[in-house]
């Protein structure tokens, strides 16, 4: 089951971490143009930001173009600044979620042509930063062998972490794995524990 739903980034940044203060009043004023829902100034000083290397304003600028606030919707322009925002510097304190949304959009085929084996490694990424439906996702695909080889140990372990994170089917379905025999528990985190979880987290 994938999770269809975009996250919107929106940390402070610190002076220190930026290499001239333009960037971060670009992205100040982008953000604060968000606040005041002025959308269309938002993609004007997002964008700014964006080319001056704040990654998360890329991410940002992307999520305007995904809902078509302040302009037009064109995940063509979203797809590449999700990536910016995962992989570029400033990312943040959330680049899990750039990393989720552009794995979304190579599993989805939105804004340009499907890839799963990318989507895939761009999940894990996601799941890399603790963003939970990255870590959920990945292991779905895992368990399927989609985008890349059937990894049972790697699913498990990306159930186990979503589990973790508080995602209920993720601690069903590594309960599912050790019935199956394809993963093995621990003393602490066997059958038992994730299944009640599960339970826990409003799975039945």
């Amino acid at each position: 089951m994938a999770v269809a739903a975009l996250f919107f980034a929106s940390p402070a940044l610190a002076q220190t971490v930026l290499d001239g203060k333009g960037a971060l009043a670009e992205y100040d004023a982008g953000m604060a143009a968000i606040e005041a829902e002025e959308f269309e100034t938002a993609r004007l000083h997002l964008d700014r930001a964006c080319q001056w290397g704040v990654a998360v304003a890329c991410h940002n600028l992307g999520i305007l173009w995904t809902n078509g606030k302040g302009g037009p919707k064109d995940m063509s322009k979203a797809r590449p600044l999700f990536q910016t925002g995962c992989d570029g510097k400033y990312a943040g304190e959330t680049p899990g979620d750039a990393c989720f949304n552009y794995a979304l959009a190579l599993e989805k085929g939105w804004g340009g042509a499907q890839d799963l084996s990318g989507a895939r490694d761009y999940y894990l990424k996601g799941c890399s930063t603790d963003q939970k439906y990255a870590c959920f996702n990945a292991a779905n695909m895992q368990m399927q062998g989609i985008g890349g080889d059937v990894d049972d140990a790697g699913a498990f372990a990306s159930y186990d972490k979503a589990c973790g994170l508080d995602i209920g089917d993720a601690c069903y379905n590594a309960a599912f794995l050790i019935v199956k025999k394809r993963a093995t528990g621990t003393a602490e985190k066997g059958f038992t524990h994730y299944k009640t979880r599960a339970c826990e987290l409003g799975v039945e």
